[in-house]
């Protein structure tokens, strides 16, 4: 592709991304029509539905950024000794909290429970799960356990992002990764 096209792509798509989020600051998704996404964006529905088949898949591709730009900053960091499991909690409340809004509308909109499941299933954190889960032999309580803490993670999560003034990123991370200790 030319350039000059790939940089009109990015330009439509980050015209619908922003007119999306501000959409979904005033209502939930499913109340979110394409007429007044375009409309908001300045683009006409043809141009929409090249990039996208519905809001829900802005949703999603929004959500995968999200999650690729999170995996990014985790990459580097050991999730094998104590000290890097901290950092590494803490570099994921961090960038939470740096995307305060953004990361509050990805999860009051999440559809379903598939946002909860890739946001605390990136693979290092599920392979440290796993790993110290390795003793339990029933298949069901290990997915229960992992269950339990993903979504109480989440729950967790936004909680501390909805508090006004909530306590530091070190602080909730000890505090989560406390809980998880005694679970698994």
């Amino acid at each position: 592709m030319k350039p000059q096209y790939e940089q009109r792509i990015l330009e439509t798509k980050r015209r619908i991304y922003d007119a999306f989020i501000q959409l979904m600051q005033e209502k939930p998704i499913h109340q979110i029509s394409i007429s007044a996404l375009c409309q908001l964006a300045g683009i006409n529905r043809s141009t929409f539905y090249h990039h996208f088949g519905s809001q829900y898949d802005v949703l999603t591709e929004l959500e995968d950024a999200f999650v690729a730009d999170l995996e990014e900053k985790l990459r580097d960091v050991s999730p094998y000794d104590q000290e890097g499991v901290q950092r590494r909690v803490e570099l994921c409340f961090d960038n939470a909290m740096q995307n305060r809004e953004l990361t509050l509308l990805l999860m009051r909109n999440a559809v379903g429970t598939d946002f909860a499941q890739r946001l605390f299933s990136l693979p290092k954190i599920e392979n440290l799960l796993n790993e110290k889960l390795s003793n339990v032999e029933s298949e069901a309580e290990r997915h229960a356990r992992i269950s339990f803490v993903t979504y109480g993670s989440y729950q967790l999560l936004q909680e501390w992002l909805n508090t006004p003034n909530p306590i530091s990123t070190q602080e909730e991370a000890a505090l989560i990764l406390s809980l998880a200790r005694r679970i698994c």
